[in-house]
């Protein structure tokens, strides 16, 4: 499916993970009376802070909230409007999972009530160490549908969902959405409803993903869309060093960068230790690469004898040339 970056769908997608209550099935889970039990009521994440428990008391909580799920899941309902979204991802032949915080059994005996029909890859809180936020859970389940995690859309209900789907580099659209304001800064794209996505997935809208919605704001979606046709050159001596560089000229839209045939070497990760260390001695454009693709996954690195614009040393000058570059394409367009 055809669409004009940087801007995008949920259609767009190369693959779908799908939380699972709340999303696909409608269990209605209340967690208040284990939070009370176990917790005093605080508003705590009750796996990830099971730690803290004694033993037994962890013994207990576990085996508390797979009774819940349970009775959760022998009196769960589809989610109206998951049947078309699935039917949808079906038909286009979309890689999907399942990734949930619950238990296996509880997953299994729901979609065996609601007659849905799993995808091969499902994962609980059975599978492996991690749940979501943790995105190792997520990056894990990318990796078993052959899919990058920037290509990937992830579909919850809840703040931990948004937040595995950033922490991970990958799309996050909230279903249902709660009115909770500091949630805020972690969406990029809410539906009050499957029914609303569904209509979305049938007809594509060019959205302004997350990481360019300030500069949107700021200048444009014209702007934007003549940034992300430029390719500017690295300098030699990016100014504070050239992780800083990339990430100012890559918020501002910069759709390409030409980057030159030499090596991360120990000498120069020293001076640009926001790379991770496990990219000392690769080649600076997979260096760089690997860098963008969790931040701005619309952003490409071509080689040295691609054409590109040469551009300040500066990172703080940016702005400014960017604009300029913009206004003078629109006087001469």
């Amino acid at each position: 499916m055809s669409f004009s970056l940087p801007f995008w769908s949920p259609a767009h997608a190369d693959a779908i993970l799908f939380d699972w209550d709340g999303i696909i099935a409608e269990t209605r889970l209340d967690f208040s009376g284990i939070r009370e039990k176990y917790y005093g009521a605080r508003r705590a994440m009750l796996l990830e802070d099971a730690r803290t428990l004694a033993p037994e008391s962890r013994a207990g909580l576990m085996r508390d909230l797979e009774e819940l799920e349970m009775r959760g899941a022998r009196d769960a309902h589809p989610v109206p409007g998951i049947s078309e979204v699935l039917g949808w991802v079906r038909s286009h032949k979309i890689p999907w999972a399942v990734v949930s915080r619950n238990c296996r059994g509880s997953i299994m005996e729901a979609a065996r009530n609601i007659a849905v029909e799993l995808p091969r890859v499902v994962r609980s809180r059975d599978d492996g160490t991690s749940v979501k936020p943790d995105p190792a859970a997520l990056l894990e389940t990318c990796r078993e549908l052959g899919v990058p995690p920037s290509r990937t859309l992830l579909l919850g209900d809840y703040i931990y969902d948004m937040i595995g789907a950033r922490r991970a580099g990958m799309r996050g659209a909230l279903v249902r959405k709660r009115s909770e304001p500091d949630w805020e800064p972690w969406l990029e794209l809410s539906y009050s409803s499957m029914d609303e996505l569904y209509r979305e997935l049938v007809s594509p809208s060019d959205i302004t993903p997350w990481e360019y919605q300030e500069v949107c704001r700021g200048h444009g979606r014209e702007f934007l869309r003549f940034a992300h046709k430029t390719a500017l050159r690295l300098p030699a001596d990016p100014a504070p060093d050239i992780c800083a560089w990339l990430v100012r000229a890559a918020s501002l839209g910069v759709g390409a960068f030409v980057v030159p045939d030499a090596e991360l070497s120990p000498e120069s990760w020293r001076k640009n230790q926001s790379f991770d260390p496990a990219c000392m001695g690769l080649r600076l454009q997979d260096a760089i690469r690997s860098f963008l693709e969790v931040r701005y996954p619309f952003a490409s690195v071509l080689g040295d004898g691609g054409r590109g614009v040469d551009a300040p040393e500066d990172a703080r000058e940016l702005e400014a040339f960017m604009t300029g570059l913009a206004d003078g394409g629109r006087a001469c367009g």
